[in-house]
């Protein structure tokens, strides 16, 4: 038995390159959108497929989507033999091969109401509810058209799942290049002598393809190298980090915390605490591994442990920027300015018994920590060393952010080191974007066990070490 890296259909192409001008003018024409997709890693040419975009996958490793390209129209029973294949390698690998294209210069006509199903259906229709009438109509409406095709059920629910179809002409590649450079990233206003160059440096790249990879890094170097005017400007450009639901694309860099905002997390126990803390760690493994840009920009609205932990695991020490979105305002922590004046009131109780685990708590701009101390008694913690910090002032600017967090610490760092504490339990309540931001700053303190409120009490949720 030949390994499928090896049969005929895999490595004809390698063979004669020559006569593959086709899938080389797609690959170079759609980099300036793979560029744009924050989960994109690299591209290989000719390994199973004619192209091959490789993304983030959340367990590790790469998600992969197989492009094959044919210049010429198909006929019915080509198309549905590609489809064949398709379905082939991804029962090879399905947890690696989970998308593919078929990208073809025309295809027979009676394929463009199924095409146009699919669009609308992974387009607009991805606002309705997963469990919507509507939509589960719209399903079965694709299904029977691809049955009607004389492809069993199937087949049908694997192209529904996993099969995109593209119409492609290679008649000007120069010109659709710089398009898609205006369209995908259109804040990198190259001048045209920059467009050209990067296109050439990503004609070199392209021919390099299929003897080994292509690297976001090779292209993100390209242009980098390529246009001067924008070279800064790009550097200093954040990654962008969905925190919600993946749909069928790949292209965004996404990590789904949805259940540790949501009124079930109180049930969800360390270890999936334990797993998430374990997947962020990876996004950010990747993002290190993928390009030399250090910014990560995501929405700063979650509740107070998650918030802590996203700071934590994107932090300062990990050589991270964060822009934080919150309430329409932008916090970069590349930005050290500091607003002048003391933020907290700090105040400590004595400890009664001598321990290993003290209490922290933080409140502001309410100004009372008063629940923490009768919550405390719930955790046998009512005999701990207490730190309160507490204050009436509000964040207004990344400048009133940074002393926030500094002075917190600080009085963090001191009460632990005061006490010789092995774990500080730490409750904030604050706005959620001074949590993330002390999380991303919160190296030297020991081990940190955060809570949340929950309903009626505080519970315990993650603890970072």
């Amino acid at each position: 038995m030949t390994a499928s890296l090896f049969e005929r259909q895999a490595t004809g192409g390698v063979v004669a390159r020559g006569g593959f001008e086709y899938q080389d003018a797609f690959l170079l024409e759609h980099i300036p959108q793979f560029l744009a997709q924050g989960a994109f890693g690299q591209v290989v040419s000719e390994l199973q497929g004619d192209v091959e975009t490789r993304y983030f996958r959340p367990s590790g490793g790469t998600y992969c989507v197989l492009y094959e390209a044919k210049r010429n129209q198909l006929t019915k029973t080509n198309f549905w033999a590609e489809v064949t294949r398709f379905r082939e390698l991804h029962h090879r690998a399905p947890d690696e091969y989970v998308q593919f294209v078929l990208v073809c210069g025309d295809f027979v006509g009676e394929f463009q109401a199924m095409f146009n199903k699919l669009d609308r259906y992974r387009g607009p229709a991805v606002a309705l509810n997963a469990d919507s009438r509507i939509r589960a109509e719209a399903e079965t409406d694709i299904l029977n058209t691809i049955e009607e095709f004389g492809q069993s059920r199937d087949v049908a629910r694997f192209v529904l799942d996993r099969v995109s179809f593209a119409q492609y002409s290679d008649n000007n590649v120069d010109a659709g290049f710089g398009t898609k450079l205006e369209k995908h990233l259109p804040l990198l206003d190259l001048r045209g002598r920059e467009t050209a160059a990067f296109r050439d440096k990503c004609k070199q790249l392209v021919a390099t393809s299929v003897k080994g990879i292509v690297s976001r890094k090779d292209i993100e170097a390209a242009l980098v190298g390529s246009a001067s005017s924008v070279a800064a400007q790009w550097c200093a450009m954040p990654s962008d980090l969905q925190l919600g639901p993946v749909g069928f694309e790949l292209g965004p860099l996404a990590l789904d915390i949805t259940a540790f905002n949501g009124p079930g997390r109180g049930s969800l126990g360390q270890a999936a605490w334990d797993q998430l803390q374990q997947g962020l760690v990876e996004v950010g493994n990747f993002l290190h591994a993928t390009r030399s840009r250090r910014g990560v920009r995501l929405s700063a609205k979650h509740r107070m442990s998650l918030a802590c932990l996203l700071g934590y695991c994107f932090s300062a020490t990990r050589g991270f920027t964060l822009a934080l979105e919150h309430n329409d305002q932008l916090y970069d922590t590349s930005v050290h300015d500091r607003a002048p004046g003391q933020f907290f009131t700090v105040q400590e109780d004595s400890p009664t018994t001598l321990g290993l685990e003290g209490v922290a708590s933080i409140s502001f701009p309410n100004g009372s920590n008063a629940d923490v101390a009768a919550n405390a008694i719930a955790f046998g913690l009512d005999r701990s060393p207490k730190l309160s910090l507490v204050s009436a002032a509000v964040v207004t600017d990344i400048a009133s952010l940074n002393t926030a967090v500094s002075e917190a610490k600080v009085a963090l760092a001191e009460f632990r080191g005061r006490h010789q504490l092995q774990k500080v339990h730490l409750f904030v309540k604050a706005p959620a974007m001074f949590a993330m931001a002390l999380g991303y700053r919160l190296n030297g303190v020991g081990r940190i066990q955060l809570y949340d409120w929950d309903q009626t009490k505080y519970i315990a949720t993650v603890q970072l070490a």
